[in-house]
């Protein structure tokens, strides 16, 4: 195994874990709330929905199966959280998505040939900052997902909830 994909497989591991315990007690009324007064948060429906688009990209980079560039997506860079709960699937089936997602991309990353993580960006407009899908992996599993977990955090605390543990 190589030392990025081990120091990779460390966060992924602890953000799924951590994304669980953060959201499994939440109601689905609760997955939509915005805390703040006048300030749009990213609310839990959204993080989930969103990070839900990255995790096969990941999965597939690893696979080296092509896939869709993501920048038009629903839940994409572009989007934003909506107050609306149809715009969303029910908690259960968001957290259900977000587990079985991150678990494939988990072992797309075991068992790739540790050559992916050199070869090219697939997505030309990524490649100027992430020239390499090992960098652009870097970026997807831990960075990306790390901050919008820290973002869930914050809400989780204007809500008034306690916090969880890492």
């Amino acid at each position: 195994m190589s030392i990025l994909r081990d120091a990779i497989l460390i966060t992924w591991k602890r953000n799924r874990n951590y994304a669980e315990r953060m959201v499994a007690p939440l109601s689905d009324a609760q997955m939509i709330v915005q805390p703040v007064a006048r300030v749009m948060m990213n609310h839990p429906a959204w993080i989930l929905s969103h990070l839900n688009v990255y995790a096969p990209i990941a999965a597939a980079m690893l696979s080296r199966r092509a896939f869709e560039d993501p920048i038009d997506h629903p839940f994409g860079q572009k989007s934003a959280p909506s107050g609306d709960a149809r715009v969303y699937p029910p908690r259960a089936t968001l957290l259900a998505d977000y587990l079985r997602l991150h678990d494939e991309a988990l072992r797309a990353l075991e068992t790739a040939d540790d050559s992916v993580f050199a070869e090219a960006n697939p997505i030309e407009r990524w490649r100027g900052m992430h020239p390499r899908i090992g960098d652009m992996l870097v970026t997807l599993m831990v960075k990306h997902e790390s901050m919008h977990l820290g973002q869930l955090s914050a809400w989780r605390r204007a809500m008034g909830m306690p916090r969880v543990e890492m």
